[in-house]
């Protein structure tokens, strides 16, 4: 069975970020370097689940390339982390018009072919439709949020809901 965990990580992991894929210029430092509250409850439960694979769904991936976004995970989320919704380039030379976070998920769940899905993320519109039962919105990363996330993370990964 594959098992794939959809993580959005700005706003989930690390402080809220501006993506500056579509500008003309080199991208600044991201300000990715303050981990929020679900970071550790993130990381236990996931280690709980070998056959677990994770999949970012983020604009650092765009900006900063896969590689250096991974090297920022922790290792337990970074050994499990086995791709991108999205292509990585550290700096772009050209505006270029990308879909939507969630079409890229939408069409990466589709060649992946998963036969369980999960999504965390903290923006509402990448989270297909679709796939809103098999979602979590993390609406505020903070220390209250987190009895709710852990319940609802552990949740989804423990159930069996195959998608068709």
């Amino acid at each position: 069975m594959s098992s794939i965990l959809y993580l959005g990580i700005e706003g989930v992991l690390f402080r809220d970020y501006v993506h500056h894929h579509s500008l003309q210029q080199a991208p600044r430092a991201p300000l990715c370097v303050e981990p929020l509250p679900l970071l550790e409850p993130l990381v236990t439960i996931v280690a709980r689940h070998d056959e677990l694979q994770i999949v970012l769904n983020s604009w650092l991936v765009v900006d900063y390339g896969f590689r250096k976004i991974v090297h920022m995970l922790p290792g337990r989320l970074a050994m499990k982390t086995v791709g991108a919704t999205m292509p990585g380039n550290r700096i772009h030379r050209r505006a270029i018009a990308y879909p939507t976070r969630a079409e890229m998920l939408r069409v990466d769940v589709k060649k992946r072919a998963p036969s369980q899905l999960t999504i965390v993320d903290a923006s509402r519109s990448a989270i297909p439709p679709e796939h809103n039962d098999r979602a979590i919105w993390v609406e505020r990363p903070d220390v209250s949020f987190m009895p709710r996330f852990s319940a609802s993370l552990s949740r989804l990964l423990e159930t069996d809901d195959v998608i068709s």
